[in-house]
């Protein structure tokens, strides 16, 4: 119930000064707008490493397979760490906009 009423009056200033309509649509938007900020950065991570090695996820995996230096093992779990993450929220993302309850 406690977690409730912070919610509530975390955005509340922002149904009050009419930035959103009610509270739901103010959560909603900030909940909605986490989520693609984090969707952002994964993204980022995995471009970075798909120009520094200038191939797909896959392409590098099969290249390093028995051959691969720490750094690079070091790079293959950053990079494989950064697909999972970017395809939680994605699902998070997905089931946010569909779900007329948040």
């Amino acid at each position: 119930m406690q977690q409730l009423e912070t919610i509530e009056r975390l955005v509340k200033p922002l149904v009050m000064t009419g930035l959103y309509r009610d509270q739901t649509s103010a959560f909603k938007a900030i909940v909605t707008d986490y989520i693609n900020r984090k969707r952002n950065e994964y993204d980022l991570v995995i471009s970075s490493f798909q120009q520094k090695y200038d191939k797909s996820f896959d392409e590098f995996s099969s290249d390093i397979l028995n051959s691969a230096t720490i750094e690079v093992e070091d790079d293959w779990m950053e990079w494989k760490g950064a697909l999972e993450m970017l395809r939680s929220w994605d699902e998070a993302y997905r089931l946010s906009i569909h779900d007329e309850a948040v």
